[in-house]
């Protein structure tokens, strides 16, 4: 009897690690999905995923799972704030140009970015585990996608603070936001697009 190598894996295996996590959104899934066709949905989100996973990949970014209609990617490494602006940056003018394209439905994305410690590791059970990220690097970064406008980029200051200076004019201020949960306000900035 061949042994399952899942079942080899430790249950508890996590590490902490700094990460810059990303998140994507598509903007009024919800109506979309009941004003069209199932196949036109289907094929407009898979279409727009992965156009948004060849830009991950080709800046070293790594997709952790599909949401439904967005994406959970994470990027490591000493230059990870540079790769994830970087690609995100690229990737909001390609989106928003497909708009204009007949091939495909409304794909209104919005993106969520933050940088810092999560715990990478193991979820779930001898059934069915997967690799996630935890922490409040990863809900802030959510949160940041929650209340982006279309074809908008909001970071943290733990992001801009891994960026180089030169980046200061790629940026701009938004707002202080207080999320749900948080005992302190968080400084919110949009990227500009790319010239």
């Amino acid at each position: 009897m061949v042994k399952s190598l899942v079942g080899e894996i430790p249950p508890d295996l996590a590490f902490e690690q700094e990460m810059t996590i990303l998140f994507t959104d598509m903007r009024d899934f919800t109506a979309m999905s009941e004003a069209y066709d199932p196949r036109e949905v289907y094929r407009t989100i898979n279409a727009s995923l992965a156009v948004q996973t060849q830009f991950i990949h080709e800046f070293g970014g790594s997709v952790n799972k599909f949401l439904g209609d967005g994406v959970l990617a994470c990027f490591s490494g000493a230059d990870r704030c540079e790769r994830a602006f970087h690609c995100v940056q690229s990737l909001l003018p390609v989106l928003e140009k497909r708009e204009t394209e007949l091939d495909f439905l409304p794909c209104e994305v919005g993106f969520g970015l933050n940088d810092g410690n999560v715990l990478f590791g193991l979820l779930g059970d001898d059934t069915r585990r997967e690799f996630t990220v935890i922490g409040d690097t990863v809900n802030t970064a959510a949160r940041l996608c929650g209340i982006a406008e279309p074809f908008k980029a909001l970071i943290t200051q733990n992001l801009i603070d891994g960026l180089p200076k030169s980046y200061e004019n790629d940026y701009a201020f938004v707002e202080r936001a207080i999320f749900k949960g948080k005992r302190e306000a968080i400084r919110v900035y949009a990227i500009c697009p790319s010239k």
